[in-house]
């Protein structure tokens, strides 16, 4: 064939082609993209928005997205980009002025997650902050609901360092902050399977809600349910606090919502690391007009309140000059009294005072409250209250001084009546 007389056909472009050459592009800068991101990124989005987490994955994830952090995971954190320094660029005027010359309060809670935290202003500069929720427990879970622990949104944090005495429960005495309580260790069991304690993480959360809230006063509730021997427990949980105490009251009303009679146990306690973060070195027990050394059992009928004090155990030639002399408390009050009281070297070890054990553990120096067993018909209710805080100095002596605790028993009457 003449190569002249050869006729060259247009090239139409069908809608075929189209098709395909986006098609392809498609699949090759976006859907695989996207397969790959989703093999290797975990996205773990609450619906807060402190900000954009990218942390160090866990399991087979390689990173994980968040939009909060909670103590146990600042470590993995990689980078971030926050949104609290932005909106606060944009707020004018100070809504604190009117209240300088007062102890105020500041909060936030959100009802939907559970979690929050509060953070009182003293007028000479004194800070008190309590966490809630807002930490991963030893299982790698994050209990919903009025669970003392945790720290601040990440951006709140000072010089973008976390300080971890400010966790947890915390003060600031205007120059330094001094750790208090950490991430509390509760449960509650079957009084037929006293090994089997279930833990708040594990509970199903129901709800939470503010009823009251000023710049004064504060008043959160939290609703749980849990199953013990197969019968299931409804647990409200209610948080008062005011402005300017050193200490929370809390108040735990438990409910057999089942068809049958059951028996329960409850445990609360902590590792408080008070003074500093991570550390039990120094701590001691103490209670009304002495101090305990060693691992001891405390009478809850003659006693009504035991704390950890950051004193030098002299038992073990802890030098009491090296330490804070800061101290905690957990108060029992009202009629339900726990049946068990005791300062250990960890959870659920109980020796009498007399066997002369020291209290010398390094990071887990413990004190425990135990109900139990408490038996509860179909309908029947008990009603735990605590006050758990901050003790001052007495200084006549080298025995802290709990403070007098004062609840307003209408406000909590009315909140306990509104939800029946």
């Amino acid at each position: 064939m003449d190569p002249q007389k050869v006729i060259r056909k247009p090239l139409y472009l069908t809608w075929q082609f189209f098709l395909r050459y986006w098609l392809r592009l498609f699949i090759s800068f976006i859907l695989l993209p996207l397969v790959l991101i989703a093999a290797l990124v975990r996205f773990s989005i609450e619906g807060v928005f402190d900000g954009i987490y990218l942390l160090k994955g866990t399991g087979r994830a390689v990173f994980e997205v968040k939009d909060e952090i909670f103590l146990g995971e600042y470590e993995r954190l990689i980078a971030r980009i926050e949104y609290e320094p932005f909106l606060n660029l944009l707020r004018t005027g100070s809504p604190e002025q009117d209240n300088e010359a007062h102890a105020h309060l500041t909060y936030r809670w959100n009802d939907r997650q559970g979690r929050g935290f509060i953070q009182s202003q003293g007028t000479d500069g004194s800070q008190f902050i309590i966490c809630f929720g807002r930490f991963v427990d030893s299982n790698g879970k994050s209990p919903q609901g009025l669970f003392v622990g945790g720290g601040l949104p990440y951006s709140r944090y000072a010089h973008e360092t976390v300080q971890m005495n400010e966790t947890g429960m915390a003060y600031f005495d205007s120059r330094k902050w001094f750790h208090l309580w950490c991430n509390a260790n509760e449960g509650i069991a079957g009084a037929d399977s006293p090994d089997k304690l279930v833990y708040p993480s594990d509970w199903e959360f129901l709800g939470s809600r503010v009823p009251f809230a000023t710049s004064q006063e504060l008043i959160i509730h939290s609703r749980h349910k849990a199953v013990v021997d197969k019968v299931p427990f409804r647990i409200d949980r209610y948080a008062l606090y005011r402005a300017g105490e050193p200490y929370l009251v809390l108040a735990i009303r438990i409910t057999n919502v089942g068809q049958q009679p059951a028996g329960y146990f409850y445990v609360y306690g902590d590792e408080p690391w008070v003074g500093d973060y991570g550390t039990s070195i120094g701590n001691v027990g103490w209670t009304k007009n002495r101090l305990f050394f060693y691992e001891s059992l405390i009478d809850p009928q003659n006693n009504s309140f035991v704390g950890m004090y950051d004193y030098g155990n002299r038992a073990i030639n802890e030098k009491k000059e090296r330490f804070s002399r800061m101290a905690n408390f957990i108060e029992w009050i009202g009629m339900i009294r726990p049946q068990l009281v005791y300062v250990s070297n960890k959870e659920g070890k109980i020796s009498d005072e007399s066997r002369h054990i020291p209290l010398d553990s390094p990071d887990n120096r413990v004190l425990f409250l135990q109900w139990g067993p408490r038996l509860l018909t179909p309908g029947q209710s008990d009603l735990l209250i605590m006050a758990i805080g901050m003790a001052g100095h007495d200084p006549k002596s080298d025995i802290p001084a709990k403070p007098e605790i004062n609840i307003d028993w209408d406000d909590l009457n009315f909140v306990l009546s509104s939800d029946n």
